[in-house]
């Protein structure tokens, strides 16, 4: 059994602090000179680990903490929304669908190839002719999706995703 006083020296913390800690229901409260040191020493340990594993209950935050927490997560939601605006991401939402609709666009492409290169390719005598002839409705299907009349307008994506607000 032990005094304040020794319990603050035993663990390196001043008198003050245990009766914090004691406040909090780290160190349990016992009368004058009748703390136990093992007991007191195991908890205010256990009190360490739970603050080193991020495990803290939310009445044990400290304000000072608790504001600086918050203040990096609206800096964090401002950054987004700035990067948002103008265009440095995008959201997940706009990405998927505008990758699914110019999928969509490429498969209907590749899909209408045979209807494309039948008339033609019924006259070719020789398979190379007719893998020229294939090879030149790819290259054409591939530029009308590359110089730009073949992407996915925002008309398009806002249609897919089912709203007018992207930001």
């Amino acid at each position: 059994m032990a005094t304040i006083a020794e319990l603050a020296e035993h663990i390196a913390l001043s008198e003050r602090r245990i009766y914090e800690l004691q406040a909090k229901g780290v160190i349990s409260k016992a009368k004058p000179g009748a703390i136990d040191l093992a007991e007191a020493r195991l908890s205010y340990i256990r009190h360490l680990r739970e603050n080193a594993s991020g495990r803290v209950p939310t009445g044990d935050l400290d304000p000072s903490q608790e504001l600086a927490r918050k203040n990096r997560a609206l800096a964090i939601q401002t950054e987004m929304r700035n990067d948002l605006a103008i265009g440095k991401i995008v959201l997940a939402d706009v990405a998927i669908a505008s990758q699914v609709l110019l999928c969509r666009k490429l498969k209907n492409k590749f899909q209408g190839l045979p209807s494309r290169a039948a008339p033609r390719g019924v006259h070719m005598k020789t398979t190379a002719e007719l893998q020229g002839l294939l090879a030149q409705e790819v290259d054409l299907i591939l530029t009308e999706l590359g110089d730009g009349d073949g992407l996915v307008s925002l008309d398009e994506v806002k249609a897919e995703i089912g709203t007018d607000d992207l930001a």
